[in-house]
């Protein structure tokens, strides 16, 4: 029988070597643990360069951001509040808010859509960021509802589709405030726009954390990307009357118009345009020229794209740009009035900038159009260059920024961030406190994710 004393000796012992034996199992634990968020990080993996590019702000325009009410963070928290979280949209973040009025009879109204081109801006948000987590989250999001059988993305869908079984307050809808096509439209169709974006967050994400796994998405994107950039595009137009072929210049041709329907009796203003081709502004050309880095074999597919946008000006006069590019040639509006809309030709003109190949007419128009009346509207004249519209394009005042960014265009900067700032949220009683904002019919206020989203990366 052993003694008190080596049983109190064994016990001891045992104990000692269970200690160690935890020690060293932690160690294990930690190192591999280690081990695997430097290879979840990239930091054993080399790298593709993918030469991307970035723009910065000077000093001054940062000054000039710093003396006025803007606050960074607070705007895009209240943005995501206002159009995901209180929407119960998580993580999806709708087109738009309009908050209520001091009465009633004025209730908050809500889009009926997720735009997947503000998906793609909020995941550049949160790669420029670096929340990985939240940009993973999207990314795999986006790849399970807001693809086509092909990867291409596509334009919307209905809010209501992709929040499932939830069971969530809904502000009303208002068909005035959505995009004209989407209600035209009954199966959401891809979006070259939004597609080609995508493939500029996808090269994002890789330069800052890499994996073969994304490297390998992004070369096949690109790949369906310059395969089949001609696409079928759609655009509400007006219907009432048929233009009169009107010779604009050497590339002047047929404007389409949709067919009538016999049914209509003319009561119907608004109908769907259709056609296949290039869309210029959803040719994201600094995506696609870094593509064509890692994808050489793309190169001339890449060039071929670049001459076409830029041969899509208008004329020198108007150096505003083509809706598309198509087997006929250049199509520069729709409907019954030469109106060409500003947005996408802005579009453009960034896409043209980032690549160094922005002409100094289109450049200089714009410009003037900021510095003459210190506004912009959504459509103007294909002949007299004069405004169509009385509503101002608000998401065009961001793309200016940007392109004063790009020039390093101080001056420019400075006139258009004040544009802007007329419809900056500050009463700090408002639903759209922090926000940018649209005025609406009805004098009401409706806040956007798409402008939000596009200062939040120009501001950052």
């Amino acid at each position: 029988m052993p003694s008190m004393t080596s049983v109190k000796y064994s016990n001891a012992k045992f104990r000692k070597i269970a200690m160690i034996c935890g020690i060293a199992a932690a160690a294990v634990i930690l190192v591999a643990v280690g081990i695997y968020f430097l290879i979840h990080n990239g930091v054993f993996y080399k790298k593709t360069d993918t030469d991307g590019k970035s723009y910065e702000l000077t000093a001054e325009m940062q000054a000039d951001v710093s003396e006025t009410a803007f606050h960074r963070g607070y705007m895009f928290s209240r943005t995501m509040r206002l159009l995901s979280e209180d929407r119960q949209m998580d993580p999806w973040v709708l087109s738009w808010y309009s908050i209520p009025g001091t009465t009633r009879n004025v209730p908050a109204m809500e889009s009926a859509y997720v735009d997947s081109f503000d998906q793609v801006l909020l995941l550049e948000s949160y790669v420029k960021d670096g929340k990985r987590s939240k940009a993973e989250s999207l990314i795999k999001a986006i790849d399970s509802s807001l693809t086509d059988g092909n990867g291409y993305l596509l334009a919307f869908r209905k809010a209501d589709d992709l929040a499932g079984e939830k069971d969530r307050k809904k502000a009303e809808s208002c068909d005035g405030n959505e995009d004209p096509a989407y209600l035209l439209i009954s199966e959401p169709p891809v979006s070259m726009k939004a597609t080609t974006r995508y493939l500029r967050a996808l090269l994002d994400y890789y330069d800052k954390w890499g994996s073969s796994k994304t490297l390998d998405k992004i070369k096949t994107l690109a790949g369906k990307i310059f395969e089949y950039s001609n696409q079928t595009s759609y655009r509400a137009a007006d219907q009432m009357a048929k233009p009169t072929p009107i010779p604009v210049t050497e590339k002047s041709l047929v404007t389409p118009v949709p067919d009538e329907d016999p049914e209509d009796n003319g009561e119907s203003k608004e109908k769907l345009v259709s056609l296949s081709g290039t869309e210029l502004a959803a040719m994201d050309l600094e995506a696609m020229r870094r593509a064509s880095v890692l994808l050489p074999e793309y190169k001339e597919k890449y060039e071929e794209t670049v001459r076409i946008v830029k041969e899509g000006k208008i004329s020198s006069e108007l150096p505003l740009y083509a809706w598309m590019h198509t087997s006929g040639g250049y199509m520069y509006y729709t409907g019954s009035q030469t109106n060409v809309d500003v947005v996408s030709s802005l579009y453009v003109m960034v896409h043209l900038a980032e690549i160094g190949q922005l002409d100094a007419e289109g450049y200089a128009w714009i410009s003037q159009q900021i510095y003459n009346t210190g506004y912009l509207y959504t459509s103007y004249d294909l002949m007299s260059g004069e405004a169509l519209s009385d509503v101002e394009a608000s998401e065009g005042y961001a793309l200016v920024l940007y392109l004063s960014v790009i020039k390093g265009d101080e001056r420019l900067f400075s006139a258009t961030y004040k544009a802007m700032m007329r419809n900056y949220a500050t009463l700090s009683t408002s639903d759209a406190l922090y926000t940018f904002f649209r005025n609406i019919p009805e004098s009401r206020i409706s806040v956007y994710a798409r402008e939000n989203l596009l200062m939040e990366l120009i501001l950052k």
